[in-house]
């Protein structure tokens, strides 16, 4: 039972750093590779990334602490 948990942690951490990528294809850059408003993440409104966002902290936040008070 306690490896399942440590295997749902490390799955959940793992698609919370997938999120991270996207949030970081989100921001505005002006960057070498920078091609202005041509990707479509970028027309994601600004709420729904935050409550997106905010709810994935969340549940990365409520799996560590089930893992956690089970070891």
């Amino acid at each position: 039972m306690r490896s399942s948990a440590w295997a749902a942690c490390a799955v959940v951490l793992i698609v919370a750093a997938f999120g991270f990528m996207m949030l970081l294809r989100w921001l505005p850059s002006s960057g070498r590779h920078s091609h202005g408003d041509a990707t479509a993440e970028r027309h994601f409104p600004l709420t729904a990334v935050v409550a997106h966002g905010t709810t994935a902290g969340a549940t990365v936040l409520l799996v560590l602490l089930v893992v956690l008070h089970k070891a």
